[in-house]
């Protein structure tokens, strides 16, 4: 579990992980560089299975990183600091790889809770197969993947900073271009909607290196190309779009929306048609 000064609210997501009705577990906590107390309040909770590890702040994909390498399980999960797990998380994981074997990717479903603590969604319909739907959207939560350790090991997170807040897409594609995401429908966990999450604090100039960069590791990787190959410019086209929409929604940089608009034609000429292109010329008008 990687965290940077979370010392607000790390006590209650470690508590929810010990309550796990499968006991056999260890958590690692890798503090990433934090400058509050979250070290004094993780030294708070007395509980064997909890290893604290301090380092400096190298982003999430190097903060996992660096606890996988630590890691003594068969399977790694990587669990983020400001959400619950509910106490079937594991087990049901464990449940699923007695019936079907030491899969090397498993991944199980979650709810969105809101501020007022509703449930605002659920992602567990796995009727597509992960491995096809993760080429469109990143419906993965991080939390809710466990790989093998050993491939784990061979496949760490990119840890470009640019590339933040996208990192686990581009590892879960990597994986799903030569191994099978298995699905586990049951919601395992809830992710927490807060004005703090990474994903509603972005930039638009970082969303415009981040998915430049995310494109061109895609396009770079072979086993990319050969397992979803047809797909390639489909994918690049629309993280040239998703630039274009939020660098038009800025409503600042008029040059760059319009020249990442032309890349996503030179890539797919067929972006022409999809909402997002529709969507960003809209609002440039």
């Amino acid at each position: 579990m990687p965290c940077y000064n979370r010392a607000d609210i790390v006590r209650e997501t470690v508590l929810t992980i010990l309550r796990q009705e499968y006991q056999n577990f260890e958590l690692i906590i890798v503090d990433d560089g934090s400058w509050d107390n979250t070290a004094e309040v993780v030294a708070t909770i007395a509980d064997p299975r909890l290893a604290y590890y301090y380092k400096e702040n190298g982003e999430r994909g190097a903060a996992r990183n660096y606890g996988a390498q630590r890691a003594r399980g068969t399977y790694v999960n990587f669990f983020d600091s400001d959400d619950e797990m509910y106490p079937r998380h594991l087990l049901a994981v464990c449940e699923y790889l007695a019936r079907h074997g030491e899969v090397e990717v498993v991944h199980t479903g979650y709810e969105i809770i809101g501020a007022d603590g509703h449930v605002l969604a659920r992602e567990n319909d796995f009727s597509r197969p992960t491995n096809e739907a993760l080429i469109d959207n990143n419906h993965l939560a991080c939390n809710t993947v466990f790989v093998r350790r050993d491939i784990a090991l061979a496949n760490p997170f990119e840890e470009d900073r640019r590339l933040a807040s996208a990192e686990d897409w581009e590892l879960w594609l990597r994986l799903a271009s030569e191994y099978t995401f298995h699905s586990i429908s049951e919601c395992t966990f809830c992710l927490r909607e807060h004005a703090g999450r990474s994903l509603n604090t972005v930039a638009p100039e970082a969303v415009r290196q981040r998915d430049e960069l995310f494109a061109n590791l895609m396009v770079a990787n072979a086993a990319f190309r050969r397992r979803y190959a047809g797909q390639v410019a489909y994918f690049v086209a629309n993280r040239y779009t998703f630039i274009t929409l939020t660098l038009a929604l800025a409503k600042s940089r008029r040059f760059d929306t319009l020249r990442y608009l032309a890349k996503a034609l030179r890539a797919d000429p067929t972006v022409l048609w999809r909402r997002r292109f529709l969507a960003s010329v809209k609002h440039l008008l």
